[in-house]
């Protein structure tokens, strides 16, 4: 293959994009980067909006999606975390810390994005749909650091059809589009500072690193490591003048660093007491029975109070943990193959123009794999991965995606254009992943509807009440775990409706006595519909003798 890589974004040799061929007005769009930016966040909102007759703002269902609404609902209060709670037993969920504080485990930047859109909107998911025209648009300007700026345009409308309307990130409350904000800005930051020596973009280096510090940390190392090693290496071979490079690079980096861990320290004393220590750690001490990587030996078994929660660790995390430690291999290919099918579809087909050419002939196609490759390492000694694990990093697929299509593109054996017919072939298959996210989302609104709905519509049930409400769950044996009802605002005792976790009578009597100004309500959730009844502590008890309580406490190991 005989194909003109042009070494800058800026060489007039850059190939004539596959669109440019098609309208000048695409070209004209494309060559002017804040212009072809805005537009990718206006399509992604537009095309979103355009939507929500069908497919209305979600409603939570995933056990991630709750605490990430307390952190919402606790940041929109003005609060950084919530006291714990005398009666804090009954309120144990997943994904929440309850000791020291009150508070969701993860890191506050998807909360804080969560309680933009509610107190500014009303409306949590405001803040979702921003955020995916945010990283919408931060992907476009991403690819324009590293391709020429027809091929930056056509790469980001493909992540607007895939990842920026149809898929979780944008549909969900879980998190994506924040950390692939932070992992755009610092990778077309590194390909402005090494391929156009614009020094300046050190701070937009160290805000894309911020960002991931506050949403997935570990992530962030990963990125900042390997970034910087490529501008170690650039800095070797460019050997730039000191003085300019401290005062336009390692100074504004520095200072934003700076108030980034700072903050953060701050964030953690508060929600931990100690600077150091992260929420997500304690709360992994304190419910985990498996760690996230398979390298490390298993920790004791925490005391669990509520079965529900121990049935989760023991049957749903811990065998994920044996697995990968069993055959890590097996699991690592899997990881890879999930990432793939996210991000492109129809897999294994789009494996070739990840791969194309076998010989990496420019410096961008080496540091690009070196990228990717450093990553794909990183997730090996996860137990398990989603989808947005890969969110720092999505762009590098993407950029891969497409210095393989400006390769295809050039390629005339014997004179043919079957490189071009090949880029059509792969772009078109892509486009018709655009089939599968519309399938994605309908399968996620049915599976809503079966948990979410329920339980929404028995919230709204209660709202109509007079008075404040009290929920005591009641879970049968055997309860699918990833369908949990209590959850709770981030003020308890000032909520219109407390969900609780029924226990025993010893626990339960005192617990009654302090909402006794509410009416309470017995909610048996897998009843088919979910069953609402008055509750009274006869009928608690009368259950008791009957037969041994279904979430017996665990005193010991």
């Amino acid at each position: 293959m005989n194909a003109t890589i042009p070494d800058t974004i800026t060489d007039s040799r850059a190939p004539e994009g596959v669109l440019a061929r098609l309208s000048w007005p695409f070209v004209w769009i494309a060559r002017r980067e804040m212009l072809a930016c805005g537009l990718m966040f206006c399509l992604t909102l537009g095309l979103r909006a355009a939507l929500l007759p069908w497919f209305p703002p979600p409603i939570p269902a995933v056990h991630d999606e709750f605490s990430y609404l307390l952190a919402a609902d606790t940041y929109a209060s003005g609060r950084l975390a919530n006291p714990t709670h005398p009666f804090w037993e009954h309120f144990e969920t997943f994904h929440v810390l309850q000791q020291p504080a009150y508070v969701s485990k993860y890191q506050p930047l998807q909360g804080m994005v969560l309680a933009f859109g509610q107190k500014v909107f009303g409306q949590p998911w405001a803040g979702v749909y921003l955020s995916a025209g945010i990283m919408c648009a931060a992907m476009c300007w991403m690819l324009q650091g590293w391709v020429a700026p027809e091929w930056a345009f056509l790469g980001a409308l493909l992540f607007v059809l895939r990842l920026g309307i149809f898929e979780y990130w944008m549909n969900s409350y879980w998190g994506g589009a924040v950390p692939a904000i932070g992992g755009a800005l610092a990778l077309g930051a590194l390909a402005r500072m090494w391929r156009r020596n614009q020094l300046g973009h050190a701070a937009t280096w160290a805000v894309g690193l911020s960002i991931l510090m506050f949403s997935r940390p570990y992530d962030g190392v990963v990125l900042a490591l390997s970034t910087g090693a490529v501008l170690v290496w650039w800095l070797r071979k460019s050997r730039p003048a000191f003085r300019p490079l401290f005062a336009r690079a390692i100074l504004p980096a520095l200072a934003v660093m700076t108030v980034s861990v700072a903050a953060l320290a701050y964030y953690n004393h508060r929600v931990t007491g100690s600077v150091f220590t992260l929420p997500y750690s304690v709360h992994e001490r304190q419910y985990a029975i498996g760690p996230m990587f398979f390298v490390l030996p298993l920790p004791p078994q925490p005391v669990y109070r509520h079965a529900v929660m121990r049935d989760f660790w023991i049957n749903w995390v811990l065998p994920q943990y044996n697995a990968a430690r069993a055959d890590p291999l097996t699991a690592s290919l899997l990881k890879v193959a999930t990432f793939n099918d996210f991000f492109f579809g129809l897999w294994p087909y789009l494996i070739p123009p990840l791969i194309w050419p076998y010989r990496l002939k420019t410096t961008e196609e080496k540091v690009t794999v070196f990228l990717l490759t450093v990553f794909l390492i990183s997730i090996v000694p996860l137990i398990g991965v989603e989808p947005h694990y890969a969110a720092a990093a999505c762009g590098l697929f993407y950029v891969r995606f497409l210095q393989s299509l400006t390769r295809l593109w050039a390629w005339r054996p014997a004179g043919k254009t079957i490189g071009r017919a090949l880029v059509a072939l792969f772009v078109a298959m892509f486009v018709y992943g655009f089939n599968q996210n519309l399938s994605i989302l309908i399968h996620h609104k049915e599976y809503v509807s079966k948990f979410g709905l329920a339980r929404l519509q028995i919230a709204e049930k209660l709202s109509q009440q007079p008075g404040r409400q009290l929920v005591m769950v009641r879970y049968p044996a055997g309860h699918i775990t990833h369908e949990e009802w209590v959850y709770n605002r981030a003020d308890i005792d000032a909520a219109k409706i407390v969900w609780a976790r029924e226990m025993d009578p010893e626990h339960d009597r005192p617990f009654l006595d302090y909402f006794h100004d509410r009416r309470v309500w017995l909610l048996e959730p897998d009843q088919s519909p979910p069953r609402l009844t008055p509750y009274t502590e006869s009928r608690a008890e009368a259950r008791l003798q009957a037969q041994s309580p279904p979430y017996p406490r665990e005193a010991t190991r």
